[in-house]
C-alpha cells in the first residue's frame, strides 16, 4: 500500500531489518520474473529464485459467498442470509468516483505495472528505513490475491489457511508477499486491469462486520443506495476503511473515518482524480450516513412468517440435495447468491397470525400454545403457518417460556419442531378410510354400546400384535350408545362407535392407510417404527382414538388428500430456486401421488361434512362448503385439535401443552381455562381464520356423496363382543327390514330392531334407546354449546382420549 500506515516508530535497527528483508524481497520477486537490470550476485540468492519460481503459479478463485433471499409467493421479501453481506456488481455499476479513490489510495502506478511492482517495492524500503512510518509494496492485485486466499480458506473452514493469509511478521509474512507476488503475476495474465478492479470493490471488506462485504452492500448499509451512484466523499469513505475495516469503523468511530476519508480525498487530488474546488468542498462535509442494516436469518423474517421461515431453512438444512453435510448445506444458503421463492401466501399468513394471537395471546399465563398450517390440495403447498410465541433463537428464559421460542409447532423435530402431539379424534378419519377401503360402507352400523374389547379379538395381520384388553369411553362416560353407523359415529365422534369400527379392521391396515396418507411421527420416524420396548405406537387399540404423536402439518397435508379425490401430495414450501445467475436448481420433495380410491376419499370427506349438520362442529360453519373434525386427548397431555378443508384449503388448528406434560386448563390468570375441547378455542380459531382465508382463493366447491358402494356398505358389522345390528335394510342377525339413507342412532341395528326406512330408525331398538333421539345415550356433553366437542351426542368428557 502506498499510503502511511499507523504503526509504531521502528528501531533503527527494525528498520535496517526491514529494509533489507523487503529489499530481498524485490530483489527475489524481480529476478524470479527476469526483470531487466536485476542480477542474481550469489548461490543464496538463486536458491530464492528457486524457492520463488517452484510457488503455486495458479490462484483458485471460488464464487464470492453472495447472500440470499427468500420470497412470499408474490415476491415480496421474507428474509435475507448471509455469512458476508454481498451483493456482486459489474464495474459499469461501480461509480467512477469509489474506481478512482480506490487506485488513488491503495496502487496509484496500477495501471503501470503487471501485477508486481518492483519500483514500489523499493520505494517502500527506502521509506521504512528513513521515516517514522512504514509503507507497504503491495498493488492492489496483490491485495486481492490475499483477500482470495482468505476467503477460500474462510469458505472451507480452514483456519489455518486464513491465518497463513493474513500473516504479517516475520519470516512467514515476508513468505506470503512472495507467494502472492508470484499469484499477482498469474492473475494479471488472466484477467484484464478493470476486471480485477472490479473483483477487488467486490471482495472487500468496508465494514469490519459480516454485513458489508463488497461496495455494493457498502453503498446500501451506510447510505441506502446503489454503488453506482457514490459520489467523491462516499467513495473516498469507504476507499479509506478497507486498510482497517475494523479501527475504521464509521459508527464506532466517525472522527477517525473523515479523517481517513480526508487523507484519501488528499490521494485524489494528488493524482488528478478531483479538481482543488472538489477537494476543498469535500474535506468540509461530515459522513452524513443514513444507515440502512441488513437484518440476518429468520429473526428479522418479514410477514409475520419467522416460523415459516425457519422451516423452510430447515428443509434446506435436511436435504442432501443442497450439500452432503449440514455444514455444505448451510454454506450453500448463506454464500450461493440464492433466490428461494416459496409457497407462502401473505395475505392469508396475515390472517393466520392474527387470529392465532387473538385466540391465545403471547404469553398468555396459561402457558398454552396454539399453532396453525395450512396446505393446498392438489400441490401440496405451505400457504401459511403461525403459533402464538415470539420467534427468537438461543435459549429462552424461564420468565419468557410462554411467550419466546425457537420450536415450530407444526413441524417435526429435524425441521426444529417439538416432537408432535396426540392428536385424539381427528385420527378417526384414518380407521374410516381403512373402513370403506375393506368394503364397508358410510351406513354400515356398528355396535357402540360401551364393554370391554378383549386382547384377542383384535386384528393384526402382517404386523406385531400390540393388543391388550380395552374400555374405551364416551363423553362423560356415558352409557352405551348402542347401534349407529360409521356416518354417525363419525359425524358425533363416538368413541365406543369407533371402538367397534377398528375391532372389525386389520390394525396394520389402518397403519398402512396413516403412513400411506403421510403421517409419521413427530420425530420424523415412519409409524412402524419400534421404540426401545419394541412397540409400535400406532398399533395398540387405543390409537383408534388418537394416541399417536404427530405433527400439524402431516395432519394437515393427509386431511387435503381427502379434500383432493385421494390423492396425496407432501408439503411443499419452496417453489423454485435460483443461483446467483438465475439458473433454476432442482427442488426436492415428495411430489403427488394417488394413495385411496377416488371412491373411498369422497366417502371420507363427505362423512366430515356431515360434522356441521348436528355433529362436533355444528356452529363452525364457513362461507364455504367444507370438511372437518375435532380431537381432544386426555388433559394429562393437553391437546386439542380442530382439522377441515375446503377444495382450496387444509387446515390444521392445535392448542394444547407444548411439553404434553400438564393440564394447561384451569389456570384461571390465562385466557385459556375451563373445560376445552376441539371445537371450542382450537375450533373457533379455525372458524375465524377460515372464514377469511377463502375469501383469497377461487373453486371452492362442494363435496358430493361417494358412489352407492361406499354408502351402503355390505355384510354384518357386529364385530367381536358387540351387538347384532345390520347395515341398512342388510340381512344381519335380527336386522330390521327397512332401509333409509341415514341409519339409526339407537334403533333399528339392535336385536328385534323395527321396521321402516326412516333415518331414525324405526321403534325401539334392542340395545338402543327410543329411535330419533340424536341424544340418545350420549347426552349434551361439554363444551361451546350443544354442538361443541361434547355436544348432541358426540364428544368426550375431559380425561378420556377421542373428540
Amino acid at each position: 500500500m502506498v499510503s502511511p500506515e499507523s504503526n509504531p516508530n521502528p528501531t533503527k535497527t527494525g528498520a535496517f531489518l526491514q529494509f533489507v528483508a523487503v529489499s530481498a524481497v524485490a530483489g527475489i520477486v524481480a529476478a524470479g520474473l527476469a526483470i531487466p537490470g536485476v542480477g542474481v550476485a550469489t548461490a543464496s540468492a538463486n536458491s530464492a529464485v528457486e524457492i520463488f519460481n517452484s510457488l503455486p503459479a495458479t490462484l483458485e478463485v471460488q464464487d464470492l459467498g453472495e447472500k440470499s433471499t427468500m420470497l412470499a409467493s408474490d415476491g415480496s421479501e421474507i428474509a435475507e442470509f448471509y455469512w458476508q453481506n454481498r451483493v456482486e456488481v459489474p464495474l459499469d455499476e461501480i461509480s467512477q468516483e469509489m474506481q478512482d479513490a480506490t487506485i488513488s489510495v491503495e496502487d496509484y502506478r496500477y495501471f503501470e505495472h503487471g501485477g508486481v511492482d518492483i519500483e514500489g517495492i523499493a520505494r517502500a524500503a527506502v521509506h521504512n528505513m528513513m521515516s517514522s512510518t512504514t509503507q507497504g509494496g503491495s498493488t492492489l492485485t496483490q491485495q486481492y490475491v490475499k483477500n482470495v486466499l482468505a476467503e477460500n480458506a474462510h469458505a472451507n473452514e480452514n483456519k489455518e489457511g486464513v491465518a497463513a493469509a493474513k500473516e504479517s511478521e516475520g519470516t512467514a509474512g515476508y513468505a506470503r508477499k512472495l507467494r502472492e507476488a508470484k499469484l499477482a503475476v498469474a492473475v494479471e495474465k488472466k484477467y484484464d486491469k478493470k476486471d480485477i478492479l472490479n473483483r477487488y470493490m467486490n471482495i472487500n471488506n468496508y465494514s469490519g462486520s459480516p454485513n458489508a462485504y463488497g461496495v455494493q452492500a457498502a453503498a446500501h448499509k451506510y447510505w441506502g443506495i446503489d454503488a453506482k451512484d457514490l459520489n467523491i466523499q462516499q467513495s473516498a469513505m469507504l476507499a479509506g476503511i478497507v486498510q482497517n475495516p475494523s479501527a475504521f469503523n464509521p459508527q464506532r468511530s466517525p472522527d477517525q473515518v473523515k479523517e481517513r476519508r480526508n487523507t484519501v480525498l488528499g490521494q485524489m487530488l494528488k493524482y488528478d482524480h478531483i479538481s482543488q474546488k472538489e477537494y476543498d468542498k469535500a474535506v468540509k462535509t461530515d459522513l452524513d450516513l443514513d444507515l440502512h442494516e441488513t437484518p440476518n436469518g429468520c429473526s428479522a423474517a418479514k410477514n409475520n412468517a419467522a416460523f415459516f421461515c425457519d422451516y423452510v431453512e430447515n428443509v434446506i438444512k435436511n436435504d442432501d440435495t443442497f450439500g452432503k453435510t449440514v455444514e455444505e448445506r448451510l454454506a450453500f444458503l448463506q454464500r450461493g447468491g440464492l433466490t428461494i421463492k416459496t409457497s407462502l401466501n401473505p395475505e392469508i399468513q396475515k390472517i393466520a397470525d392474527k387470529q392465532i394471537k387473538s385466540r391465545v395471546p403471547v404469553g398468555d399465563p396459561s402457558g398454552a400454545g396454539h399453532a396453525l398450517v395450512t396446505i393446498e390440495p392438489g400441490t401440496g403447498e405451505v400457504i401459511a403457518m403461525a403459533e402464538n410465541r415470539e420467534y427468537t433463537v438461543g435459549d429462552v428464559k424461564k420468565k419468557d417460556k410462554n411467550k419466546k421460542t425457537s420450536i415450530n409447532y407444526t413441524v417435526d423435530r429435524k425441521h426444529n419442531g417439538g416432537g408432535g402431539f396426540q392428536v385424539g379424534s381427528t385420527w378417526k378419519p384414518f380407521v374410516l378410510a381403512t373402513w370403506l377401503k375393506s368394503g364397508r360402507g358410510l351406513n354400515t352400523t356398528v355396535n357402540a354400546t360401551k364393554r370391554n374389547f378383549p386382547a384377542n379379538s383384535w386384528k393384526y395381520d402382517g404386523c406385531p400384535n400390540m393388543g391388550g384388553d380395552w374400555d374405551p369411553n364416551n363423553a362423560g362416560d356415558g352409557p352405551g350408545k348402542g347401534s349407529m353407523t360409521a356416518l354417525e359415529a363419525t359425524k358425533k365422534s363416538v368413541n365406543t362407535g369407533y371402538a367397534a369400527i377398528g375391532n372389525q379392521l386389520n390394525m396394520c391396515k389402518i397403519m398402512d392407510t396413516a403412513m400411506d396418507l403421510g403421517i409419521r411421527y413427530g420425530s420424523g420416524e415412519k409409524l412402524d417404527f419400534k421404540n426401545k420396548s419394541g412397540f409400535i405406537q400406532a398399533l395398540s387399540p387405543s390409537s383408534i382414538l388418537g394416541t399417536t404423536e404427530t405433527t400439524p402439518i402431516a395432519m394437515a397435508a393427509a386431511f387435503a388428500t381427502f379434500a383432493n379425490e385421494g390423492e396425496f401430495c407432501g408439503p411443499k414450501p419452496i417453489l423454485e430456486i435460483k443461483d446467483r445467475s438465475g439458473k433454476k436448481i432442482d427442488v426436492p420433495g415428495e411430489g403427488c401421488k394417488q394413495v385411496l380410491d377416488k371412491e373411498v376419499a369422497k366417502g371420507v370427506a363427505y362423512a366430515l361434512t356431515q360434522t356441521f349438520n348436528g355433529g362436533t362442529t355444528t356452529q363452525l360453519k364457513i362461507g364455504a362448503p367444507a370438511g372437518a373434525k375435532t380431537g381432544t386427548t386426555n388433559f394429562d397431555v393437553g391437546h386439542t385439535w380442530l382439522l377441515g378443508f375446503t377444495k382450496t384449503l387444509s387446515t390444521a388448528v392445535w392448542t394444547g401443552d407444548p411439553a404434553g406434560t400438564r393440564d394447561w386448563r384451569t389456570n384461571s390468570q390465562g385466557a385459556v381455562r375451563g373445560y376445552v375441547y376441539g371445537a371450542t378455542i382450537s375450533g373457533k380459531t379455525w372458524q375465524a381464520y377460515m372464514n377469511q382465508a377463502v375469501k383469497e382463493t377461487k373453486g371452492n366447491t362442494g363435496f358430493p356423496k361417494p358412489s352407492g358402494k361406499y354408502m351402503g356398505g355390505a355384510g354384518s358389522s357386529g364385530g367381536s363382543g358387540g351387538g347384532t345390528g345390520t347395515q341398512n335394510g342388510g340381512g344381519g342377525t335380527g336386522g330390521g327390514t327397512g332401509g333409509g339413507t341415514g341409519g339409526s342412532n339407537n334403533g333399528g341395528g339392535g336385536t328385534g330392531g323395527g321396521t321402516g326406512g326412516s333415518n331414525n330408525g324405526g321403534g325401539t331398538g334392542g340395545g338402543g334407546g327410543t329411535g330419533g333421539s340424536n341424544n340418545g345415550g350420549g347426552g349434551t356433553g361439554g363444551g361451546d354449546g350443544d354442538n361443541g366437542d361434547g355436544g348432541d351426542g358426540g364428544g368426550e368428557a375431559p380425561g378420556l382420549a377421542g373428540n
